[in-house]
């Protein structure tokens, strides 16, 4: 019972890779193209989402620098 995880065991989770793996016909593969052009998107929103929040935070950064008194 310890090779048991989650209900599967080893051999029956291989054997539904190979089962998901080897479905044929166009509708499944446009299912998985689908799929990988929506993460992509989801990728490059994300992205773009990190680049706006840098430059943001290093205008922040500029503006509290060159705000603070220089002692010299």
């Amino acid at each position: 019972m310890s090779d048991v995880v989650g209900g599967h065991s080893g051999i029956d989770k291989y054997v539904l890779m190979i089962t998901a793996r080897t479905i044929d016909g166009p509708a499944f593969q446009e299912m998985i193209e689908e799929m990988d052009r929506e993460l992509n998107n989801i990728i490059e929103d994300f992205d773009r989402a990190v680049y706006v929040e840098a430059l943001r935070i290093a205008n922040e950064t500029s503006k509290h620098s060159f705000s603070q008194p220089v002692d010299g």
